[in-house]
């Protein structure tokens, strides 16, 4: 009986020393995972700053509106890519803009006048025009304001599953609003559907605002869809 209660006291004893040393190896992992994820986030935020200010350096010395982080993008189908863009505002005031984005046409030599199924050369893939039956290409940002004489810079999600491996020449339209009122946001004091027309130089197409929206730049860039 003696050794039996001796031998529950020792297997006790063990029991809360391996407790203890799960919590503490426990603990260890919590703060070493904490530990990656902030070093990462720091370096997320790290890449993004460098991603702007390379950005706004590009529009000072090129003198453009309009910069990409990159002008070729190298995408896989069905896979998500970040494309960055920075859009300067040389009003004398607050700016609302917009985007457009189009799949001009496939590269490859013979390719149909469709860059992919129901998506002919010139349609609209992405950006504050994208409505109806558009592909949808381009996650962008709704239109949103730039101080005047200050350089913007967003991201753009890009993710294609409906078209074949080819290389694409697109073009990214910017549009600026102008609401003709003083505050400190004109994209409210533009109503909700006053969006960038599907095709500005179609008077026709639901929706086209020629007075209150001006195309403020216009850039060209390819995307290696593999």
């Amino acid at each position: 009986m003696r050794w039996s209660k001796k031998a529950a006291l020792e297997l006790s004893i063990n029991a809360i020393v391996v407790l203890i040393l799960a919590i503490t190896i426990l603990g260890l992992g919590i703060a070493f995972i904490r530990g990656q994820f902030g070093a990462l986030q720091e370096q997320f935020s790290s890449v993004s700053g460098e991603v702007k200010t390379e950005l706004i350096n590009k529009i000072k010395t090129s003198g453009d509106l309009l910069a990409f982080s990159r002008a070729e993008l190298d995408l896989q189908i069905g896979k998500k890519d970040t494309l960055f863009f920075g859009i300067k505002n040389n009003k004398d005031e607050i700016a609302c803009t917009a985007t457009t984005i189009r799949c001009i046409k496939a590269l490859k030599p013979g390719t149909p006048g469709e860059c992919a199924t129901d998506v002919k050369n010139g349609a609209i893939v992405g950006g504050s025009g994208c409505t109806g039956d558009c592909a949808g290409w381009f996650d962008i940002l709704t239109p949103i304001d730039i101080e005047k004489g200050e350089t913007g810079v967003y991201p753009m999600t890009v993710q294609i599953s409906d078209a074949k491996p080819d290389t694409y020449l697109m073009e990214i339209k910017v549009y600026i609003g102008d609401a003709d009122t003083a505050g400190e946001s004109d994209c409210e004091n533009l109503d909700a559907s006053d969006t960038p027309p599907a095709n500005p130089d179609d008077d026709s197409v639901p929706g086209a605002i020629e007075d209150e929206w001006q195309v403020l730049a216009t850039k060209q860039f390819t995307i290696n869809l593999q």
